[in-house]
């Protein structure tokens, strides 16, 4: 009943399955998720960053020109506005840093930072969010799914002077490097864009990296008569199989969440381009080439899309858009992987993901998250996100 109330319904190109459940998927999952993870990736995205390509526009510096703040203390401050609206109806007074009982907050983030963060990424007046409404791109009969200004800026300045959040669980996931997708592209054009291909290459190698019983290669360049080739980013080698990893971090963009006519041209662009991508690596990893040697070919291989963004219903209703492949793909967002990743410090992830990959097993067309579900353990934790946590001022602000 509640779905026969839209609109795009009476279309017969936005009421198929996969439009039904792309729209459902987006429209519901994001506010669903922890917004741990998102908080604790932004400085090891951006900050921890291995350097080893030199990035055209990302640094601490720019960083903290953007956020206006370091993406620490940005998110120390992030998780100040959130504990207030979730305890004060939705509230964050600006004045309240100068109230005494505010005093150890201060010694801990300093107010004109706090300020600062919430005039570059936070907040935006009432004015600004009806035009912003009223700029967004129109897509007939999609209109509920499109833009909202909240996921850009989660802080309403009310006429009295405060902030209010109408979603608080917005003003946690805001500094994840998905919603500073459109900050700094629209700071830096494709400069940005480029680099965080770069962050999101390195962050995924830097997380199956700390699995124990795993080695990680990165990507084969080599040129052959005058051509030259690249592998995929990432192969992750496991005594029961090889992981060849593709990493993309275009972001679905609103054609995408909406699943409007255009939809299913987009999954075969973004995610077609890093299928083919393992498929032309599985090749080249059969033709015994000298630049391969240090992969093995006498296990199964295994092949593995990370995204920045959740590429919701790629493993199920959009597969068939997708190249056919020479070894069983999945598609993982970044929050998946550090699940996985979680799982992989007492468990090998080789063992979990030829279970879940196995061609005749109906959990290889679901959601990763979702298919690693039974092999969790209570005590599962993600190492490099528990120790970007450790490193924020949590001890002190639980006394306050």
């Amino acid at each position: 009943m509640y779905n026969n109330l839209n609109p795009e319904l009476s279309q017969p190109d936005l009421a198929d399955g996969f439009g039904i459940l792309a729209r459902m998927a987006y429209e519901q999952f994001p506010l669903q998720e922890s917004i741990f993870e998102e908080m604790a990736r932004a400085e090891l995205f951006f900050t921890d960053y291995s350097g080893r390509r030199q990035l055209e526009v990302v640094s601490d510096a720019t960083m903290s020109q953007l956020l206006g703040a370091t993406p620490r203390a940005a998110v120390e401050i992030a998780l100040i506005l959130y504990a207030s609206a979730k305890t004060n109806d939705g509230f964050f007074d600006p004045a309240w840093p100068d109230q005494p009982n505010f005093a150890k907050v201060l010694e801990l983030v300093a107010r004109d930072e706090i300020l600062s963060v919430i005039d570059s990424v936070m907040a935006i007046d009432l004015a600004t969010f009806k035009a912003q409404v009223e700029a967004t791109k129109q897509l007939p009969y999609l209109d509920r799914y499109l833009f909202n200004p909240l996921h850009a800026r989660p802080l309403l300045r009310m006429p009295d002077g405060r902030l209010l959040a109408p979603i608080p669980h917005l003003v946690g996931r805001r500094l994840s490097p998905i919603e500073l997708y459109y900050d700094g592209l629209k700071r830096w054009d494709v400069a940005f864009t480029h680099d965080l291909g770069e962050l999101l290459e390195d962050y995924i190698g830097r997380q199956f990296g700390t699995l124990p019983d795993a080695a990680v290669h990165p990507e084969v360049v080599f040129t052959k008569r005058k051509q030259e080739y690249k592998s995929t980013d990432w192969f992750v080698i496991f005594d029961e199989m090889v992981l060849i990893v593709e990493a993309k971090a275009r972001r679905a963009m609103a054609a995408v969440r909406a699943a409007d006519a255009t939809a299913k041209a987009d999954y075969k662009t973004t995610l077609g381009k890093a299928f083919d991508q393992i498929n032309r690596t599985y090749d080249l990893l059969q033709q015994n080439l000298p630049e391969f040697q240090h992969i093995p070919t006498d296990r199964p291989i295994l092949g593995l899309v990370a995204t920045l963004d959740p590429w919701y219903i790629a493993n199920s209703m959009a597969r068939p858009l997708l190249p056919a492949t020479k070894v069983p793909v999945m598609v993982a967002s970044v929050r998946e992987i550090e699940h996985l990743v979680g799982i992989g410090q007492r468990r090998s992830v080789g063992g979990v993901l030829t279970e879940i990959m196995n061609p005749s097993e109906v959990r290889q067309y679901w959601e990763l998250g979702v298919a690693l579900g039974p092999f969790d353990a209570p005590n599962d934790r993600n190492p490099l996100l528990d120790d970007a946590w450790s490193r924020l001022v949590f001890d002190d602000l639980e006394e306050v």
